[in-house]
């Protein structure tokens, strides 16, 4: 069980040492030589853990996707446990999505480390499996807490579906925006246009209902 432990640790070093590296000077950059340096091992030492590099690319996604609905599903617990009666059913609108459009989901390190893996997604399909296993985790993610909002329940399967793939897609395109001319982007002001897109989404699917926006 130790010697296990122990691998895990060392796995974990590893991968935590590809991230800086790639932050640090790009997927390029980080060649098994300068992350052996980093995580202060010996290249073979890698090689002992990992098959290669594709290999920590797969690890290093899903690592850091788990780092980040980890701090998800926290804040929304946080939430939903705060506010007394106001809260008694779960989070509202407002705080179910506030936090895909925060630092803890768009930041220069976190977004320029997830466009490089994006591009090695190209030519590996085991990476873009990995890349395609968060974007489904997002989905799941945004229905599981969106599902407490007034209407939102009601909506058919694939309408759910849908309107989590569309906030997706919305946080995608301003997070490159954001990562290209941060000074242009304005995230509060695009959370609350985000909001506002499924207030109106809900509303059209259930007339006669409307969605709380969070007061």
């Amino acid at each position: 069980m130790g010697r296990k432990s122990k691998a895990d640790q060392r796995r974990t070093q590893i991968i935590q040492a590809f991230y800086q590296c790639v932050v640090d000077a790009g997927l390029a950059g980080a060649s098994i030589r300068k992350i052996a340096e980093a995580a202060g091992v010996q290249p073979s030492t890698l090689h002992h853990y990992f098959t290669g590099r594709d290999e920590i690319i797969e690890e290093a996604v899903a690592y850091y996707t788990d780092g980040i609905f980890e701090g998800f599903r926290t804040q929304m617990k946080g939430e939903a446990g705060e506010g007394g009666a106001e809260n008694k059913d779960g989070p509202t609108l407002d705080q179910a999505i506030s936090f895909i459009f925060s630092k803890g989901m768009i930041n220069e390190e976190h977004t320029g480390f997830f466009l490089e893996c994006l591009v090695a997604a190209r030519g590996n399909p085991r990476i873009r499996a990995t890349i395609a296993r968060l974007f489904e985790r997002f989905r799941n993610a945004v229905i599981e807490h969106l599902v407490q909002v007034p209407g939102f329940e009601d909506l058919a399967p694939a309408r759910q579906e849908l309107l989590a793939s569309t906030i997706v897609a919305v946080h995608e395109g301003i997070e490159l925006q954001w990562f290209a001319d941060p000074g242009r982007v304005d995230l509060a002001r695009t959370l609350e246009t985000t909001k506002d897109i499924i207030s109106f989404f809900i509303r059209e699917s259930n007339p006669g209902q409307s969605a709380s926006k969070g007061g």
